[in-house]
């Protein structure tokens, strides 16, 4: 059965499947999948009806995820489910759910339960949890990745559409690598953590397992947007990158010597297969801020959260996973702000490396255990996993996770895509391009994708208008090759006009503006030119520049230099 959120859509639109069918269906792989241990609360038909019953009364095409099976790690609160974050005598039935599990059952989507994890989301193997070790969809000798491997082995195994993790120094992205499948984790504040069991309550992000940037970009619309009852939520300024010639940050794996040799070599031949432009970076800032998480002060946030239980239950906890969080109540204060002075001048650091670069691609591990080298070593297992991912929230970026080939035993080898907060779905958009998936070309709710020809263009006169009223660049491109260009009298903008029976592919880009802002964009744009549609190279078909036939009357036709740039910089300008 294809679970895909658009697959789902279509067969329920055809009738070709019923929601019976599908939870027949995801239940059995919930069954053949038992020693994994996925699961720690799997919802029975009496908890299920309720949701069910609701969907009779949604319109399906109003609703993008009506019907969805998806599952949600057990930090995360359900309604009237117990929440146990792994701990069973730190459990609780919470009266409502979490803001973003409320979203997605908003938009149709039907939960199914919670899922395994490490206990109180520390750790990055997926072995600390008295409901027993996740065990590798792919081979069960493995480890699934912690803390959200329960999610991850879910989504993998047919159980469900998609599943909730969270993610606060990895716990979205290693499972999603160790598994074969994507994981996103927004921008901090993006998603809020309402109703989310805290790890560090300053870092924490709810993050998404699905089997296609597709999938998780559906889930990014309906789970994001800022929550007034989340303190740590907050309004993202979106930006973007061009993801058709994107500048992408590499680093050399034989100078990490947490990478083994397998990861390494998967890492270089994934390289191989991008085209664009490669910048090898020291990722030395990186990895001092990711040692700030375990190594500093943040430790305390975790503590913070749980002293009070702690004094009661110490004897109730994971050994290793109480020692841990113990270890928070020993730093100062005066520490925490040495730290947070520290983590500054990194971040400083971090801002001027995406200044030369867009996105970073880096293995999301650096290796893969067995389930018995962790148990030998529980902790040194788990700081050598982190070192490519525990550094992301500290130093406000965000994340997508994607598979990228596999390793000589069989096993799924994942990168990671990192950029600053804020350039989510140019991330989203450039891991489909990397996958081979479409690109979104209609601009997410509350946006309109525009394509710019001239003097809007990126270092063009007007390009600063588009930036002032909060667009940012999605990607560059070609019209169809059925356009003609002109520049005009004024010799400042040119006009761009569809002709069918002969013309070339024009260079434009495709900028997203917040479509409550494009009339006063419009306000600024004189005759003959207008809004209207423009067919792109690929197909698509966006809202654009074009003119008015009148246009050519005393214009210069400059269709044969392929764009306004390339006229702009020639003899003939």
């Amino acid at each position: 059965m294809d679970l895909s959120i658009a697959g789902l859509a279509k067969a329920y639109a055809a009738g070709t499947v019923t929601r019976r069918d599908v939870l027949e269906h995801v239940g059995e792989a919930i069954r053949r999948g038992e020693d994994r241990r996925a699961w720690i609360h799997v919802l029975d038909q009496a908890a299920l009806a309720p949701y069910l019953e609701r969907l009779e009364t949604l319109d399906a095409s109003a609703h993008p995820l009506w019907g969805v099976p998806f599952a949600i790690k057990d930090n995360i609160d359900l309604a009237g489910c117990p929440t146990t974050a792994a701990c069973p005598a730190y459990s609780y039935v919470p009266e409502a759910s979490a803001t973003v599990v409320d979203q997605l059952l908003s938009a149709g989507a039907v939960p199914l339960g919670k899922t395994n994890l490490d206990q109180f989301a520390t750790g990055l193997v997926g072995t600390r949890s008295p409901y027993g070790a996740m065990r590798n969809a792919i081979d069960p000798d493995y480890i699934a990745g912690g803390s959200s491997g329960g999610s991850a082995v879910a989504v993998k195994l047919g159980m469900c559409s998609f599943a909730l993790g969270t993610d606060t120094a990895g716990s979205g992205r290693v499972p999603a690598a160790f598994n074969g499948l994507v994981g996103f984790k927004p921008s901090f504040g993006w998603w809020s953590a309402r109703g989310v069991v805290p790890a560090c309550r300053t870092l924490d992000c709810v993050s998404v397992f699905a089997r296609s940037v597709a999938d998780a970009r559906a889930v990014a619309g309906v789970a994001g947007g800022f929550d007034p009852d989340d303190a740590y939520s907050r309004r993202i300024d979106f930006a973007g990158f061009d993801v058709t010639r994107s500048r992408v940050g590499v680093i050399d794996p034989d100078r990490v010597s947490a990478c083994d040799a397998d990861h390494a070599s998967a890492y270089r031949a994934f390289l191989a297969s991008v085209a664009d432009a490669q910048v090898e970076i020291d990722p030395a800032p990186l990895f001092k801020a990711g040692r700030l998480l375990y190594e500093g002060p943040w430790l305390s946030e975790r503590f913070a959260v749980l002293e009070t239980f702690m004094a009661r239950h110490s004897d109730d906890m994971n050994p290793v996973t109480r020692d841990i969080i113990a270890d928070g109540a020993v730093p100062t204060a005066a520490s925490a702000f040495q730290a947070q002075y520290e983590l500054a001048g990194l971040k400083r650091e971090a801002s001027r490396m995406f200044e030369a670069v867009d996105v970073l691609i880096l293995p999301t591990a650096p290796t893969i255990c067995t389930i018995g080298e962790v148990e030998r070593d529980p902790v040194g297992t788990n700081s050598r996993l982190g070192i490519f991912a525990n550094f992301v929230n500290l130093l406000d970026l965000c994340a997508l996770a994607i598979p990228a080939g596999s390793l000589p035993n069989g096993l799924p080898f994942g990168v990671a895509l990192i950029a600053p907060a804020g350039r989510d779905h140019a991330l989203l958009d450039y891991g489909a391009r990397l996958l081979g998936e479409s690109v979104a070309t209609g601009g997410r709710p509350g946006e309109t994708h525009i394509a710019v020809c001239g003097a809007h263009l990126s270092g063009q006169p007007l390009n600063g208008e588009l930036a002032r009223l909060g667009g940012y660049l999605v990607r560059g491109g070609r019209t169809q090759d059925q356009y003609r260009l002109y520049a005009l009298p004024d010799g400042k903008r040119p006009a761009l006009i569809r002709d069918a029976s002969g013309g070339a592919a024009i260079e434009v880009e495709v900028w997203s503006l917040p479509t409550s802002a494009v009339g006063a964009f419009l306000a600024g744009v004189a005759p003959p030119l207008g809004l209207g549609r423009v067919e792109l190279a690929d197909g698509a078909w966006v809202a654009g520049f074009i003119a008015e036939p009148r246009a050519v009357t005393g214009a210069a036709e400059i269709t044969r230099f392929g764009g306004w740039r390339a006229y702009r910089a020639s003899d003939s300008h």
